[in-house]
């Protein structure tokens, strides 16, 4: 009779910690963990990192013009003082029917959700016209 009055109040734990998970929704870590899984659309800039920003990114490493690094939106990368759980992830990128491949290294403050800011090295490998300046991408983690 105890075995069962204890089974009925773990199941009764069980079904209301499951309700309140429901109703508060998935915890930031776990937003974050779903977020990190999907394939984002959004616009591929250029810029010189030398030139533009320095040439140490907001996720403190060095930053080479010639290298194969993007600048993340800063809805994604989130608070500009410290550094994003993005920076270092490797991501894929297509457009028009073409894939490379780069890492998070910077923030852009002044682009959208889901857009990048990538170096002259990545958006060549996407599109050779320089002169389009911004072209329709995709991307998700490598």
């Amino acid at each position: 009779m105890r075995f069962s009055i204890v089974l009925v109040a773990i199941i009764a734990c069980f079904l209301a910690i499951l309700v309140d998970a429901k109703r508060n929704g998935p915890s930031r870590a776990e937003k974050t963990l779903m977020e990190k899984r999907n394939s984002y659309s959004g616009i591929g800039t250029f810029f010189n990192p030398s030139t533009e920003g320095g040439s140490t990114g907001a996720c403190g490493s060095f930053e080479s013009d010639s290298a194969n690094i993007v600048a993340l939106n800063a809805k994604q990368y989130g608070s500009m003082d410290k550094k994003s759980g993005w920076c270092g992830k490797k991501i894929k990128i297509s457009y028009n029917g073409k894939t490379t491949y780069a890492t998070i290294n910077d923030a852009c403050p002044e682009c959208s959700y889901g857009d990048l800011d990538l170096t002259h090295t990545v958006f060549k490998s996407l599109e050779k016209d320089m002169n389009k300046g911004v072209i329709d991408i995709t991307w998700s983690l490598a």
